[in-house]
């Protein structure tokens, strides 16, 4: 049929007795229409009149004569524009809803009247208008063209000849079926995806490419019209825009960027060879060249489009990407981007210029890495040199957002031998260290109000913190990494450069402020930042010299002479820096923790420098000031890392340790000594010696046990004595351990429950006596020298060992004399969270405020209102106070809950000691689990990463005994945990109308998200064997089948995670929802035989993937679903399908098998055509079709691109509240009726 010509004969709306979406009855007249769509636009409509008219306007769509009115109405210009645009919404619900519903004639009519809407729109019709047409074409052409519809090439070529405002349809038309055939996921295009991407391939393509390179085609497909192809035609119309007065005539100028809008959705499928023969390149190089940034603009699109494109053969490399590297293109991108530079000031952007700067950085980045991938077959005469000016020009731009695609391929081509040795990159070496040396300090730091450059892009580029951190965490590596390729390329020159800036730095520290005063003392001070980054840059530099020395061997003489001269020169400076004296705790914590590294790594084979780093770590003395409550924080702290560092350097140098032990166990026996060290220190500085005798490989076995069962003897008899053993048997005599026993007495007689202000009122002298009685009595308890020890005895140990195996075997007598109590410990440090259990013996008013003790202050990047140092700032200084002591109530619970975790973590070294106990996994499971429910997400998201580590250690041959209970206690708490907090979440939304609390709801969103996509990283990694073998970590090796093989055949294991996973399919977190989802995919061939698991996928799980699948928010998940949904159709004929009739608008069961079997019919291996046959098969619902989800609200935020998303991405998602904006798919939820 020729669809050219127009139809007069009136076309019902489907055959009669078609199905309807539901059963509302349809108006029997029109006449309404206008008035229904003025008291829409009416202000003075109420919001009833509103509704109504929405109503029947929404019915009238599915009047029988609803596409002939339609194209009445859209036809006639003597109509109001949105009356005219309502009659192309009738046309528009007939093509999607009804299309399959017509006749052959029907759907050639209704074809029709679309080609004659498009031949018959003028300039003076409303843009919206002319785009909606172009879009009712593209619906009927992705159903239709290629099949019934020949002759639409023709047609479109007809109205190209026509005028510009033809040409824009065509435009659309082409850009449109080029992305929703190739590029997005279209449903509909899906379904007929092979057939419409030949047609598009072979009306794009001239004719002759296709007879000389797809000589062996179909060429039955009689689509084309003309020899010259689509191709060629939009670069003739580009060549011809540029022709014209553009910068004066704004419909030129349109049409040229919408010219290039369609080359741009075709260069992504269609053949590189056709992209040569028609000259692509070059012509969108000439719009690139002239003055206007919209042209400019998608011109760098268009190119970046081609060069985004992967796996382009050799000579397609020479034809496509090489003119890009000839003498005038490079002249011309290094003039394009100087001229965006030209004006450029952070305080007054050119908003268009500055996209384009940031465009180019990115096409830049696309051509440099084909530079690293084939430089050999770029031919002579190329510009190289000034490409790698370019780049290195792109990378020293002030904006950082600029920079990082240029300063990410950098880090990729200095790895290539031929970029790396070339003169012209040799000449950059100095100004790239240069560079990444700079840009190395901790610009997330600095002040909001700064007027610092980088600073003031940074705020204009990222909208988020959370963002911000991520993106310059990565820039940040991007520089280390460049320094680490230009030392291993020249380490004794770079190191030289590098070591001589750093002296500088630390001689002028106070050379621009007054000499450190402890009342001063900030974390982030401009001396500790200048620190910070000479140590990143030193840390960098080490890993390209360690890189350097593990590769060398060429010239092993010269090899090790650099060697030797290196250590010397590095010896010298530690040693130098080691004699100045720092007074900033936070600059001399830095200082010692690079003085570790280069005396474990580069000074590895020298013990005499870590002797005199250990004795210097033994004697700095900085005086500590408790009225300075920051400044004595950081000391504390450079103790604690002195302790660290010490016990590193003990791992490291054991042996030669081991020859001064005495003098040092006297020196150490001294400051133990010293009454002003903490309980802590002492146990830390212990620790120290236990594992200079644990490592040490020159002392005799016995001895070696000898001395080591003496340390540990301590640890045995703290857990076994029996005056601790009854302390601890009830959850009252616990709290007598901890020093509570009073506690509610004590917050009733100080009235905490009349205190609004925790933080104003202070805490009288009682109160302190009381507060430092719990600490103390906290401190009684064995967990910090249990901890301390099983640390000294495990860490950066290999199983299977010497060192491993003496440890296994003291560590085997202490097991069982501990757990007992220890698990008594965890069930009451978890039980008193519990208030229905442990506190409903005290009055309402009571309990309240025990809940309130037990509520954590929190700060959250992106989301607390206060930056991270005033928060802990605020924290410190409220220590006397009534929020003080509630601190120190849930902190020292909170304390002895999560050494015992560490505990049970490390416990988990020794294998078969500690699983192979019979008595364990009951008693584990209920200390672990019991009282679970009570903790906050917060709290569960510690106790879900032990029980990972619990889970994953656990030896093959002992799962049968060990993980039943273990994961069927886990899986039921993160259930109830999980669904109930989201529950709630959704609740609070649905009540809240204003802003109240929206920081605090926020914070405990977005806590919840972390909760819930562990924990379906978890079952990810329960049920797929790739990812368990992924974290296989260096220092013990899994052996045996993989977890998934005996999860999957023990049902008792398996049903606990199953109801977590389904419960999971709805939980309104994006990331969390698609792992879950791909999980569950690959279960499916598990269950192929009839079973009940195999019908619980078949019901529930199928219920709320399709739940799910209709609700606006899920709208990213939908491909996901979708190919869930069809993997579960596939397991069974039946229950399938009783589900899907079940659902309100999908009564029709003639229509649901022919799509059922369609589904069946198809390849299982093309997801996408599965993907879309259920997206057609469930656009019915409700009468919303599920891919349109994708255009109702989305967020609308700061536009990024592919790559600046790369950049930014946030691994731990934001929380971001909805509140009830989404629009009602009435009762979405309910679908499913009580079944």
């Amino acid at each position: 049929m020729d669809a050219g010509a127009p139809k007069t004969a009136v076309l019902a709306n489907g055959h009669a007795g078609g199905a309807h979406l539901d059963h509302t009855p349809i108006p029997t007249d029109l006449t309404q229409v206008l008035q229904a769509l003025q008291a829409i636009y009416d202000p003075a409509s109420n919001n009833d009149t509103r509704r109504h008219a929405t109503q029947y306007l929404e019915e009238a769509k599915r009047h029988p004569e609803a596409p002939s009115h339609g194209r009445t109405l859209a036809l006639d210009r003597s109509q109001p524009a949105q009356l005219r645009h309502y009659g192309l919404t009738m046309l528009e619900y007939s093509i999607r809803y009804n299309w399959e519903e017509f006749s052959p004639e029907q759907a050639g009519a209704l074809r029709s009247y679309v080609v004659e809407l498009a031949q018959h729109i003028t300039e003076e019709d409303p843009l919206y208008l002319r785009n909606k047409v172009a879009q009712l074409w593209t619906e009927v052409a992705k159903r239709s063209w290629g099949a019934e519809w020949m002759n639409m090439d023709q047609l479109l070529v007809e109205m190209w000849q026509t005028s510009l405002h033809h040409q824009a349809v065509v435009l659309y038309v082409l850009e449109t079926l080029s992305e929703e055939v190739f590029n997005r996921e279209d449903a509909t295009a899906g379904l007929r995806g092979s057939d419409l991407g030949r047609a598009c391939v072979e009306i794009f393509t001239p004719a002759a490419v296709l007879a000389e390179h797809l000589p062996t085609r179909d060429k039955s497909l009689d689509v084309r019209y003309g020899d010259e192809g689509w191709l060629k035609r939009l670069c003739d119309n580009l060549a011809w825009c540029l022709s014209q007065d553009y910068q004066h005539q704004e419909a030129v100028r349109l049409c040229a960027v919408k010219t290039m809008a369609a080359l741009r959705a075709s260069m992504t499928w269609v053949i590189p060879k056709a992209i040569a023969a028609v000259q692509v390149i070059e012509h969108v190089c000439k719009a690139l060249g002239v003055p206007v940034v919209e042209l400019q603009l998608a011109a760098v699109e268009v190119l970046q489009a081609i060069y985004s494109r992967h796996h382009l053969h050799d000579d397609e490399f020479v034809e496509l990407v090489c003119p890009m590297f000839t003498p005038g293109s490079v002249s011309l991108l290094r003039e394009v981007y100087s001229w965006t530079l030209s004006d450029m000031d952070v305080r007054d952007l050119n908003e268009q210029k500055y996209t384009l700067c940031k465009k180019l950085s990115e096409l830049a980045n696309s051509l440099a890495l084909f530079i690293e991938q084939k430089p050999q077959h770029i031919p002579e005469g190329s510009d190289l040199p000034g490409i790698f000016q370019l780049l290195f020009d792109i990378c020293r731009n002030p904006s950082l957002v600029v920079s990082i695609p240029v300063l990410h391929c950098w880090t990729k081509l200095l790895r290539s031998r031929i970029v790396r040795d070339s003169s012209v990159v040799t000449s950059m070496v100095g100004g790239l260290l240069e560079t990444c040396c700079a840009r190395l300090i901790r610009y997330e730091v600095f002040p909001e109000d700064s007027d610092d450059v980088t600073i003031l892009f940074l705020n204009e580029d990222i909208d988020t913190i959370p963002e911000r951190h991520a993106f310059l965490g990565n820039y940040r590596r991007f520089c280390a990494d460049v320094i680490d390729v230009l030392v291993r390329r020249t380490p004794v020159e770079a190191m030289e450069h590098i070591l001589s800036q750093a002296t500088s730095t630390f001689q002028n520290l106070y050379s621009d402020q007054p000499a450190f005063q402890p009342q001063n003392f900030t974390k982030h001070s401009p001396p500790v930042l200048r620190v910070d980054a000479q140590v990143t840059i030193i840390d960098a530099a080490l890993k390209g010299y360690l890189k350097w020395l593990s590769t060398h061997g060429a010239e092993p003489q010269e090899d090790e002479r650099k060697r030797s001269a290196m250590e010397d020169s590095f010896e010298q400076w530690s040693r130098q820096l080691l004699q100045a004296h720092f007074e900033d705790p936070e600059i001399a914590k830095k200082v010692i923790q690079l003085m570790s590294t280069f005396s474990t790594k580069a000074l590895a084979e020298r013990p005499a420098f870590a002797l005199n780093f250990l004795e210097y770590m033994l004697t700095i003395r900085l005086a500590d000031n408790p009225s300075y409550t920051q400044y004595s924080d950081a000391v504390k702290d450079l103790e604690r890392i002195c302790s660290l560092e010490m016990q590193k350097l003990a791992m490291k140098f054991a042996d030669e340790f081991m020859k001064v032990y005495d003098s040092l166990e006297r020196k150490i026996n001294e400051v133990i000594a010293d009454p002003t060290a903490d309980e802590r220190q002492r146990m830390a500085y212990s620790a120290f010696l236990f594992i200079i005798i644990h490592r040490c490989t020159k002392l005799d076995r016995e001895t070696q046990e000898s001395r080591m069962r003496q340390m540990l003897n301590q640890v045995k008899e703290a857990w076994r004595n029996d005056e601790f053993t009854k302390a601890i048997s009830s959850f009252q005599s616990f709290c007598g351990v901890v020093g509570m026993e009073r506690l509610p007495d004590f917050l009733s007689l100080n009235n905490f429950r009349g205190v609004q202000d925790w933080t104003e009122q202070p805490l009288d002298s009682n109160g302190q006596a009381l507060q430092a009685s719990i600490v103390e009595s906290s401190q009684r308890l064995p967990l910090r020298l249990t901890k301390t020890l099983l640390a000294a005895s495990t860490e950066k140990l290999r199983d299977g060992s010497p060192a491993y195996e003496i440890a296994a075997a003291l560590w085997a007598e202490a097991i069982p004399v501990m757990l007992p109590n220890l698990l008594q410990l965890v069930s009451h440090a978890q039980a008193f969270n519990d208030i229905d259990s442990n506190w409903s013996y005290l009055p309402p008013e009571l309990q309240q405020v025990i809940r309130r003790v037990l509520t954590d202050r929190f700060w959250q990047a992106g989301i607390s209102t206060e930056s991270r140092d005033d928060f802990f700032a605020r924290v410190s200084g409220s220590k006397s106070t009534y929020e003080g002591f509630a601190s120190t109530i849930r902190g020292t619970i909170r304390q002895i809950r999560e050494s015992s975790y560490y505990i049970l973590y490390s416990l988990t070294r020794f294998k078969g000691s500690f699983y192979g106990l019979v008595d364990l996994p009951g008693p584990l499971s209920q200390a672990l689990f019991g009282h679970a429910h009570a903790l906050t997400a917060h709290h569960l998201s510690v106790l879900l990463t032990v029980s990972t580590h619990l889970i994953e250690g656990c030896p093959s041959q002992l799962r049968p005994q060990f993980l039943p209970a273990m994961i069927e206690g886990l899986f039921r708490e993160l259930n109830r945990k999980i669904s109930t907090e989201w529950d709630e979440v959704s609740r609070q939304i649905a009540d809240s109308g204003g802003n109240d609390n929206l920081t605090d709801e926020m914070k405990t969103e977005s806590i919840l998200r972390q909760l819930t996509y562990s924990s379906v990283s978890l079952v990810a990694v329960l049920l797929d064997s790739r990812q368990e073998f992924a974290r296989q970590d260096e220092y013990s090796k899994k052996e045996g089948p993989p977890m998934c093989e005996f999860i999957l055949n023990a049902p008792e294991v398996l049903e606990p995670i199953l109801l977590f996973c389904n419960s999971c399919i709805r939980v309104r977190d994006t990331r969390s929802v698609v792992t879950m989802v791909r999980v569950l995919r690959t279960l499916l061939p598990h269950f192929k035989e009839k079973s009940p698991i195999r019908d619980y996928f078949c019901h529930d799980i199928l219920k709320n993937a399709i739940t799910s699948l209709h609700e606006p928010y899920f709208v990213d998940c939908q491909k996901d679903l979708a190919s869930l949904i069809a993997g579960i159709i596939h397991l069974d004929e039946e229950i399938p399908r009783s589900i899907i009739l079940s659902l309100p608008g999908m009564g029709d069961p003639y229509r649901i098998d022919r799509r059922l079997s369609k589904l069946r019919g198809a390849s299982r291996s093309d997801d996408r055509i599965q993907r879309s046959i259920v997206l057609d098969l469930l656009s019915s619902v409700r009468g919303v079709s599920i891919h349109e989800q994708g255009k109702i609200e989305r967020p609308k935020a700061k536009k990024k691109t592919a790559f600046q998303e790369q950049y930014m991405n946030v691994d731990e998602q934001q929380a971001t509240i909805v509140r009830g904006t989404s629009p009602e798919l009435a009762g979405v939820s309910d679908m499913f009726g009580g079944a």
